[in-house]
Parts: C-alpha cells; structure tokens; sequence
C-alpha cells in the first residue's frame, strides 16, 4: 500500500496542468471526490487511512486556479466534465463511483449529464443545487458563500484580492471563523480537530490567490447550460438534517427533479457528517 501523496500533476491538452491528491490504498478500487468550495483536494485527508485498511482509493482533485490546478478564467461547470474526462483518459479509468461534498455537488451533476457513462453510482453530501426557486441566495448559511455569489463583476478583481488575503490568515483564526458559522452538531467535529486540521484544506484554496475561487463560484452561479431533470445517473443525496450551510430546500429541490435520484436525511448531523459516517457512505455507494 502507498502512502498519501497530495501533489499529483496532469497535464491537459490545451497546456493547463490538473492536480490532484491521492488517498488510501494506492492499489485499491478506485473513487473519484470533488472538493467543497473555498476549499480544496485536501478536504478529504481524514479518510485516508479508513480507505487505505479497505482498499479503496481516493483521487481528489483540484478545480481550476485552486491549489496545484492551473487557472482557468471564465470556466464553466461543464468544463469542469471535460477536465474530468481527460483525467480518468490519462488514469486509464474507464468507469468508476464519484462522491462530491457542498459546492463539489454541482461540479458532480455537470459530469453526470455529460459523461455519465464514466461513473458507476454517484453521491453528493450537502450538494449545492442551482439557484433556483425556491432555493435562494439567502438560504445558503455561510456568509462567504453570499459573498462570493453576489458580488458584481466590475468588483471582482477585489474579490479576488479579498479572498486571496483570507487565505493568509493564521490557521487558528480560520478555524475560529469556520466554527461560527457552522451548526452545533459541525462544531462538535471541528473543535477538537488541530488548527492545521481545521484550515489547511481552506487556506490551499487560495495558493495561488483568489481567482480560482471566485470563478468556482461563477461558473456555479451562472447558466449551468443543462438541466438537472435531463440527468440519467444514479445519484445518492446525502444531508445531515442539521446542515446550516447547504439548506435542505436545495436537496429537495435535486431530489424531485433528477430522475435516478435518491434522498437520504441523516438526523442529528450537519454539513461535515461525512466525518462521522463515511463508511456509511462508502458502503453505499461502492
């Protein structure tokens, strides 16, 4: 079995490099994740040695201009599905489960419309639907989230500049933040995690600044140029009942309009419930 390897590079056919990390058993079955938003191929490091003891590996990678992602300015949610395809091609992975957690969500629905021949099952935890009625902009409970959607374009170039500086915040002071805004059930996993453990996955977001973020978060607010309804893929959704960040109203909103949908409402729990029931999760959906 290999060990984690976090810094995996690939390089796509128009000159950009895709970067991705590695978790798990480097021999074992394989699981495509994607990221949440403001966050990063890290966001999943806490179950490496969970895969690694079951077989599984874990290839997580970064969006464009997020962590060792090249940029990619005015990308847009079904680009993100040809960087994808061009990831597994170079893999040599014909079909394989995808998991996607928050704003990754979105990024999961864009491939499931447009190769949904390269995913066995799929699942979202937390997933971000489009915003759309009756989903609203103020249903989202993280005030960065609002921040990065409303902002308006002639603006952006000091959004980018914000959100670069967050980024050099120290770590305990992001934790500090991530915790206030959270539900109760989501501070009792955070709080006892380390600092490092609690930003690291955040603070590598804005490696290389802000632009990755801010067009994250663009291509998600902007015309998704498909419709959830016309997605043909078995899409397990995930959502701790207690989720303050990604309201319940967007995975309701999935799960009467995708086809193949199922719902699972997991009480007491919040956006993070991953941490306490991934094998739950994993089981499920490999």
């Amino acid at each position: 079995m290999e060990s984690v390897d976090r810094d995996h590079t690939i390089a796509l056919p128009d000159g950009r490099t895709l970067g991705y990390a590695q978790y798990g058993d480097g021999e074992g079955k394989p699981l495509l994740y994607f990221h949440g938003g403001v966050s990063s191929r890290l966001d999943i490091a806490f179950a490496h040695q969970y895969c690694q003891e079951r077989a599984v590996k874990i290839i997580a990678p970064d969006r464009p201009g997020i962590g060792i992602s090249s940029l990619s300015r005015h990308r847009t949610m079904l680009d993100w599905a040809s960087d994808v395809q061009c990831l597994l091609n170079q893999l040599s992975i014909d079909r394989l489960p995808l998991l996607a957690w928050s704003l990754g969500g979105s990024y999961a629905y864009a491939c499931a419309y447009k190769i949904p021949e390269r995913f066995s099952k799929i699942a979202t935890v937390g997933g971000a639907s489009p915003l759309i009625s009756p989903v609203s902009l103020n249903d989202l409970g993280m005030w960065t989230d609002r921040f990065l959607l409303c902002c308006p374009p002639y603006l952006q170039w000091l959004l980018a500049l914000i959100v670069s500086l967050g980024g050099k915040l120290p770590p305990a002071m992001v934790k500090k933040i991530l915790l206030s805004e959270v539900s109760s059930c989501d501070r009792a996993i955070i709080a006892p995690m380390t600092d490092y453990e609690a930003s690291h996955f955040i603070i590598e977001s804005t490696s290389q600044g802000g632009w990755g973020v801010v067009d994250d978060y663009n291509a998600y607010a902007n015309d998704w140029q498909f419709a959830v309804e016309n997605i043909i893929s078995d899409i397990t959704l995930w959502q701790g009942a207690d989720d303050s960040l990604c309201p319940r109203a967007m995975t309701d909103y999935l799960a009467e309009r995708i086809q193949n949908a199922t719902l699972k409402i997991v009480p007491e729990q919040g956006h993070f419930l991953l941490h306490r029931h991934l094998s739950q999760v994993l089981d499920d959906l490999m």
